[in-house]
């Protein structure tokens, strides 16, 4: 792990953005200052470092917003999962309040920031950026990627009982009390399974969910990547998941948010 552009101390601010990054070098350049106009937000970006300059072009920004920007460069693949834990763990240690985290890849757009914030603190555990409650949507998937994510969802909320239409959403807050509580629990999670399961185990340590409409926006660069093992191995991972036993873990904290 190379921690390039953290710094330590108190917090300037109560709000954190997590980014996990891999091969986004263009998207950031556009993504970051679009967060950066919100006054309310630091970034901590995790880079899967690819050759790509995403380190030059972070430490070149942060000569601009100072301590509003650190970032992780981190050396080979690691994966979404760890960046996301690692992220978790660094905002956790540094003291900050509220821990949100979206995609690298301009499909979670920034001005839900704010509504997101405003519904964590109402009290809610976790909030979620949802594409399936009224007046939230998709634009620019085909009708087979629309149907895959519904059924998915259902699915996960039917098997796990959580109360929450959708449990894919990468774009998403925490209180720090609740991510603090769960995660050390986090243990089936590969990949953007993690969604899913930090639904869950918040949900299931007594935390309250919400969710906010938001408009999900197909990738302007690059691909997705899904494909039918990724797909199966999720419903798979929703099984293992509902009877693992204790169920992923025990929370760590009583106090509820």
């Amino acid at each position: 792990m190379e921690w390039t552009g953290a710094y330590g101390g108190v917090n300037r601010l109560t709000s954190i953005v997590i980014i996990p990054a891999y091969n986004e070098r263009d998207n950031l350049s556009r993504l970051l200052p679009s967060i950066f106009q919100y006054q309310e937000f630091d970034i901590l970006v995790i880079d899967d470092y690819t050759g790509d300059g995403t380190p030059e072009l972070l430490k070149n920004m942060k000569r601009v917003y100072g301590e509003r920007l650190n970032f992780i460069v981190r050396r080979g693949k690691r994966g979404y999962t760890s960046a996301l834990k690692e992220g978790y763990r660094y905002a956790l240690e540094t003291g900050y309040k509220y821990i949100f985290q979206m995609d690298a890849d301009l499909q979670h757009d920034p001005r839900y920031l704010n509504p997101l914030l405003e519904e964590v603190r109402r009290g809610y555990g976790l909030v979620i950026a949802s594409r399936y409650v009224d007046a939230g949507g998709v634009q620019g998937w085909p009708l087979h990627r629309r149907v895959i994510s519904i059924v998915a969802n259902v699915y996960a909320r039917t098997v796990l009982g959580i109360p929450a239409k959708d449990l894919t959403s990468g774009y998403r807050v925490f209180s720090g009390e609740t991510l603090s509580s769960i995660v050390d629990n986090i243990s089936l999670s590969k990949g953007f399974f993690i969604q899913v399961e930090t639904a869950y185990l918040t949900h299931r340590c007594g935390y309250r969910l919400s969710e906010i409409p938001f408009i999900f926006k197909a990738r302007e660069r690059g691909s997705s990547k899904l494909d039918i093992m990724k797909i199966i191995e999720f419903f798979i991972n929703v099984l293992r998941l509902r009877y693992s036993g204790d169920g992923g873990g025990n929370c760590i904290h009583t106090t509820k948010a």
